[in-house]
């Protein structure tokens, strides 16, 4: 299959037609100066939908008390989730004070189910998994840069940014604390840039290297490279997770913890 083309293309022949007036219709990427890939945008609705209506469907079991308590004795979808939850938030209790992270689990959990999915789609022959595209990945990591100091003012105020001049704050050492403080602002603004970088540049080599075996044996999938992309796609989950973690828990902690 061409490069940029997925089964959308023939599970939504209009797109194909549509291809050059929905790419006019979005520009181009504000970081890369090219054109969109519509196939990736696609491939997010999709995976948003799908978490969506996966979510629904294991809602009335939640809301119902009786059937809420007792564990599913196999594993399910709601299972699955309940084990993604639960492994996010003890990774959380690390980073961060349990009531910092039962407030940012929302938003940590999301990121997760997303690269997760997204991810594991790019596994499928013939899909284009939306992390492999920086627009997508840096989307994700500009919104853990502004909650990061966002909620860092909110939690602390302008003490906030004292950490950006360093441990030595006295007037002997103030060439000291504003090298230090174009440090941190540089260190703080590549962050987003760090992330959706190594999130994009992993999915899209990882992709690319199963799409090409695929392609060289293409009735027996190459088992080895699968499970390497099987892999690879949990690792960024977590990597990715981990960072916003340390970013959000670093912002919020006070100085004296």
């Amino acid at each position: 299959m061409p490069h940029g083309m997925s089964w959308f293309d023939l599970l939504l022949p209009y797109i194909s037609q549509w291809r050059d007036q929905l790419q006019q219709f979005t520009g181009l990427s504000y970081i890369e100066k090219t054109p969109i890939s519509i196939q990736y945008v696609i491939a997010l609705i999709f995976i948003s939908l799908l978490i969506i209506l996966l979510v629904l469907s294991v809602r009335p079991k939640l809301t119902n008390i009786e059937k809420g308590l007792m564990p599913d004795a196999r594993l399910n979808t709601r299972t699955f989730f309940e084990m993604m939850i639960e492994g996010v938030l003890n990774m959380m209790d690390t980073t961060m004070s349990r009531k910092h992270a039962l407030f940012f689990l929302p938003l940590i959990a999301t990121c997760a189910f997303m690269i997760f999915f997204s991810n594991f789609l790019g596994l499928i022959p013939g899909f284009l998994p939306p992390t492999a595209n920086f627009n997508t990945t840096f989307s994700m990591a500009v919104i853990i840069f502004f909650v990061t100091h966002i909620y860092g003012v909110k939690e602390q105020g302008l003490r906030y940014f004292a950490h950006f001049f360093g441990p030595i704050r006295k007037w002997y050492a103030f060439p000291f604390m504003l090298m230090m403080f174009a440090i941190e602002v540089v260190s703080h603004l590549s962050r987003p840039l760090s992330l959706g970088v190594r999130l994009a540049g992993n999915m899209l080599a990882d992709h690319t290297v199963v799409a090409t075996f695929t392609l060289l044996v293409p009735f027996l999938l190459p088992v080895p490279m699968l499970l390497l992309g099987v892999l690879v796609c949990i690792v960024q989950v977590a990597v990715f997770c981990i960072l916003s973690m340390v970013y959000i828990g670093m912002a919020v902690a006070h100085e004296e913890h």
